[in-house]
């Protein structure tokens, strides 16, 4: 029988104010045991991470291309991350998954997809809806049969809830509309379908008159922050009861200057989970993309309020955090880390509150899209022993100091042997989109 014990950590999310002793057997927790009061600086137990909003089978990196996803799974639990929720297409590249997972000697994180999106159809000026840009297939629906279709098709292919894309893709006023969008009746009926078969929906809005359109047919889970505006405490008075993910870090990359690439890939774990052609190429960028495309000030200012809007939902408790990854320049993992340091700028007073929401309350998030309604914390006894010790005080970007999953201790330096393995043999080989 496996053994380990944790002496005189902090656990904030039981109890801020306490040490506790943690046994661990066979992989799970035999005891969690409060044993005095904390005194600061103790390493703190906290439930593993959880990226609520990724895109396994999108090309991350610069030159447009996928990782494997055997790296990607690497790649998030060398972060700390335990538990992905997919939101687009995982099953294009779930066969590989599955084998990288039974073959690998290093614990792969939990996932849970929705199985392919559903969008608008193409309408009469020519406009696809959002998603058929990408490469991974969608399901385009206009009726209530291919709703039916779509659903039936991903549950077969082991999708647990349902991912809807509404928005036209502007960001700010006056942006220009991109994609064709599903009518209100497709959204009421959408909605409905979803309550009736049981399905969580996650549905993707950028504007407060999107958002507001999706909450009044039903939906209640938002892929995204409001982006084209500040929300004032009216506004959120419309929003009882709805969750929205953060997202900053997917939309960053555009806005961005060849400074602030540096600094971005400069930290622990860039080079030894991502391609470094990603960092050669950023050293070449003279000038933000969004200056190129156009976008520069209204993908900044859409930043800035989608940033104003997701902490005003971390002080209600209803902040999910997720990147975006798979999106170019939100890397898998890496970007986690990331998103927590853009969400707490230099505010050190959003630190618990941050860890909290990217560790119980994504838990909370994944557990409920998995269909798992049993509402325990992540850190009980009897439950997986999955978990990172964090140093008390380091920055929210920083690696924690271990992570476990069910168990078994990562091996960062295996892991990150394992990843330049699988690239030297071939399967770092990226493919083309």
């Amino acid at each position: 029988m496996s053994r380990e014990e944790l002496s005189g950590v902090a656990i904030p999310s039981l109890d801020a104010g306490t040490v506790f002793d943690v046994t661990v057997e066979d992989g799970v927790f035999a005891r969690i045991e409060p044993t005095g009061a904390r005194r600061g600086h103790e390493d703190e137990l906290w439930p593993g991470y959880t990226e609520t909003h990724a895109h396994v089978s999108l090309p991350a990196n610069w030159d447009d291309t996928a990782d494997d996803p055997r790296i990607v799974a690497l790649q998030y639990v060398y972060h700390g991350v335990t538990h992905v929720v997919d939101m687009f297409g995982f099953p294009l590249v779930a066969d590989a998954w599955a084998a990288g997972r039974a073959a690998s000697a290093v614990p792969y994180p939990e996932i849970v997809h929705c199985g392919y999106a559903v969008t608008a159809t193409t309408n009469a000026a020519g406009l696809t809806g959002h998603g058929v840009e990408f490469p991974a297939p969608v399901y385009m629906i206009a009726t209530e049969a291919d709703l039916e279709h779509a659903i039936r098709s991903n549950v077969e292919r082991g999708g647990t809830f349902l991912k809807v894309m509404f928005t036209d893709g502007t960001e700010q006023p006056d942006s220009p509309v991109k994609f064709s969008r599903l009518s209100r009746r497709v959204l009421e009926f959408t909605a409905r379908i979803a309550a009736t078969r049981g399905l969580t929906a996650v549905i993707d809005c950028n504007t407060l008159q999107e958002t507001r359109w999706a909450y009044e047919c039903g939906f209640r889970l938002f892929a995204h922050s409001v982006r084209d505006r500040t929300l004032d405490a009216a506004d959120w008075k419309e929003f009882e009861g709805a969750r929205f993910v953060s997202t900053l870090a997917g939309l960053r990359p555009m806005v961005m200057t060849g400074e602030e690439f540096a600094a971005e890939y400069g930290r622990e774990g860039f080079a030894e989970t991502q391609d470094l052609r990603n960092l050669e190429f950023a050293r070449t960028i003279e000038k933000p993309y969004g200056i190129e495309f156009g976008c520069q000030e209204t993908r900044t200012a859409a930043l800035a309020d989608m940033r104003r809007n997701a902490l005003a939902t971390l002080e209600q408790g209803r902040l999910l955090i997720g990147t975006d990854s798979g999106n170019t320049g939100a890397y898998h993992g890496y970007s986690f880390l990331s998103e927590l340091g853009l969400l707490r700028g230099d505010d050190a007073s959003l630190d618990e509150r941050l860890r909290h929401q990217a560790t119980v309350g994504g838990r909370r998030y994944f557990d409920e899209l998995s269909g798992d309604k049993r509402g325990v914390h992540p850190l009980s006894v009897g439950e997986a022993a999955t978990y990172n010790l964090h140093a008390q005080g380091r920055p929210l970007s920083a690696l924690p100091l271990r992570t476990v999953v069910r168990g078994v201790p990562v091996d960062r330096q295996a892991v990150a042997r394992t990843i330049a393995e699988l690239r030297a043999a071939g399967a770092g080989r990226k493919e083309e989109r």
